[in-house]
């Protein structure tokens, strides 16, 4: 039989073996159908039978090979991306090495920058910046302050600066949070020490800001400055303290002193005035009367018993004249507003004053002298006048003990009002810490009238030698 003939079977898997396409196996499979058609022992049902055989077997066989073809080319595609996956990962890890070994050169860099920097910085700051300036800052010796004045014995100490070792470290106390000054980098602050003892200084002798300049070592602006802060400082702080008017108990106590010792019930002080002469200012339009005297801040006060000043008035300038008179009347519009609300009216106190002042409810003043005053009268004058001696000795102790209100200040206005509240203040401090007052200081320097200007020290020693010269060519 034809259809299993091995010769014919084999050509035909020769032949499909050998096909590089589906045209070459498709050629193949039409030969042995005319071959079996040629055979006249061959039934075409067995031959269709036969051929729908070998195509099942033949789609049986392809779906295999299709199904490894799939299975490969998926396993290909695995291992690629597994290999594409390994090669993203090592990408990865490299940048993430580069990246940390950069991140270190940078922060080694940063922190040699750091490093240098601060070197550099504590180099400059504390050796280079620290060294005193060549330019602005001209050298001075400071002998005096830090050894002659350091080794001043207590009555060394009072002569110069007009208080006690004991005063003076209250004040400083007091002071300090107002004066106290840092160091900075550009320059040394003044210590607080030397700037209440330039301003003590400033404020105990005629001199002017040079001098002080000089003995402290310090420069003229800055004795200025010094002075004016002290002076607020103390205006501040200490004047609420030692300038306040008296409560009921006080003024009690204060009629009961002045009763006691001159006699006069119900006096609770005395009212009394000095000036301090002044230069013009640019500002100031008021001509001066007659051609003569010159011009003054008027200091007005009370003064209780036992020499301290519980009320304190200035006001603008007067001209005083020749004799040094000023005309006696308020400083202050609300000076008699407050006098009426200390005294009352239903308590009966009374401030005793000169008989220039005004007549007030309050003032107790003497009988003016005609010539025809009764005994009484008379002893009443009196009584007055010694109880006034309260405050010329009280003003006279401020002024002996203050010498700059006895010459010429030739200050701002408002810098001379604060310099003298100030020694008000001051004064009031200093008797009641009891400090000692030498006899030498009361004196009277009175300055007397220059062509309508009141002399300074210089001028009236000028003046002297000259009269001298004078003198001696003559004789």
């Amino acid at each position: 039989m034809l259809l299993c003939d091995p010769l014919l079977i084999k050509t035909m898997f020769r032949r499909r073996n050998g096909a590089k396409d589906g045209f070459a196996f498709t050629s193949s499979v039409f030969m042995l159908m005319s071959v079996s058609a040629g055979s006249s022992t061959m039934e075409p049902e067995a031959c269709a039978g036969l051929l729908f055989s070998f195509l099942s077997w033949y789609k049986l066989r392809q779906e295999q090979r299709d199904q490894q073809v799939e299975t490969e080319r998926r396993r290909r595609r695995r291992l690629v991306a597994a290999a594409r996956r390994r090669r993203l990962e090592r990408l990865r890890e490299e940048w993430r090495r580069r990246e940390t070994r950069c991140r270190r050169r940078r922060l080694r860099r940063f922190r040699a920058h750091d490093t240098w920097m601060k070197a550099i910085s504590h180099y400059y700051l504390r050796n280079r910046m620290r060294r005193r300036p060549k330019v602005w800052f001209y050298p001075r010796s400071s002998d005096w302050w830090e050894n002659t004045a350091a080794a001043f014995t207590d009555d060394q100490w009072l002569q110069h600066f007009r208080v006690s070792r004991k005063t003076f470290s209250y004040i400083c106390t007091t002071l300090r949070p107002q004066l106290k000054r840092q160091d900075t980098t550009y320059r040394l602050c003044i210590p607080l020490q030397k700037r209440v003892a330039l301003a003590l200084y400033k404020l105990a002798n005629p001199c002017d800001y040079k001098t002080v300049a000089d003995l402290f070592a310090v420069g003229v602006a800055s004795v200025c400055r010094c002075v004016h802060e002290f002076c607020r400082a103390v205006i501040q702080v200490l004047k609420p303290q030692l300038v306040v008017a008296p409560n009921h108990a006080g003024l009690a106590e204060m009629a009961d002193h002045f009763y006691q010792t001159y006699g006069i019930p119900q006096c609770i002080g005395v009212i009394d005035s000095i000036h301090i002469p002044i230069i013009r200012p640019p500002h100031y339009q008021s001509e001066q009367p007659n051609g003569d005297g010159y011009l003054a801040i008027v200091l007005q006060a009370v003064v209780d018993g036992k020499g301290i000043l519980w009320d304190l008035s200035m006001g603008c300038p007067r001209w005083v004249n020749e004799s040094g008179e000023v005309e006696q009347s308020w400083v202050c519009d609300d000076f008699p507003c407050r006098m009426l609300n200390i005294c009352g009216t239903d308590s009966g106190h009374f401030i005793i004053g000169s008989a220039q002042y005004p007549a007030q409810n309050w003032l107790l003043k003497p009988y003016p002298d005609t010539g025809w005053l009764s005994a009484e009268q008379e002893l009443f004058n009196t009584q007055i006048s010694a109880a006034h001696g309260v405050a010329e000795h009280a003003f006279g102790r401020l002024k002996g003990r203050w010498k700059c209100l006895s010459k010429r200040n030739d200050c701002n206005i408002e810098v001379v009002k604060d310099m003298v509240e100030t020694c008000c203040v001051l004064h009031n401090l200093c008797e009641k810490n009891t400090d000692a007052f030498l006899p030498e200081w009361k004196t009277v320097d009175q300055p007397q009238p220059l062509n309508g200007k009141p002399q300074r020290e210089s001028e009236s020693d000028s003046w002297l030698a000259l009269q001298q010269f004078m003198q001696d060519n003559a004789q």
